[in-house]
């Protein structure tokens, strides 16, 4: 990824007059600290993913829910709350306003498990979703130097 962060700070340094007034933008020592930057990085997607979703109808979780699903027919409501790291007393209530817009079906796989799947309604959603979230992302990802998958992965290396 480019330096932006670098940058920053030397127009920063470049912008104080001789007795270190600034003159123009701050200096920021944040600039130069990795969590700040991902955290910037990660509201300025999460809006943009944010406003292509809202003519949908739909909020990030509900997309992703849509995204796990269709990738998954049949799966366990509860290993798709553990994937999204959505707590049990929230997936209930995500799973019922999917399925009263018509977009989930559940079955029972045993005694206290649901497996879900998506309607053809559902399906059709999520395709859109699909569209525009890749949308969004390529908007990012052709502002960056090195390869996707590269920083992905470097990505993942710090999740864990």
């Amino acid at each position: 990824m480019k330096d932006d962060g670098k940058a920053l700070a030397d127009a920063a340094n470049k912008a104080q007059d001789p007795q270190g007034a600034a003159t123009g933008a701050l200096a920021n020592p944040l600039d130069d600290m990795l969590g700040y930057r991902l955290r910037r990085a990660s509201m300025t997607m999460m809006s943009d993913a944010i406003d292509a979703l809202r003519p949908l109808d739909l909020s990030a979780g509900e997309a992703s829910f849509l995204i796990l699903v269709g990738a998954n027919p049949g799966c366990p409501q509860s290993e798709v709350g553990r994937a999204l790291a959505i707590k049990r007393a929230n997936m209930t209530p995500l799973v019922g306003r999917m399925k009263a817009r018509g977009l989930v079906s559940d079955a029972p796989i045993d005694g206290r498990s649901l497996a879900l799947t998506l309607t053809e309604a559902g399906q059709a959603l999520q395709a859109q979703v699909m569209a525009r979230i890749e949308e969004s992302n390529r908007r990012f990802s052709d502002r960056l130097s090195i390869d996707e998958k590269t920083l992905i992965a470097a990505l993942e290396a710090l999740a864990r």
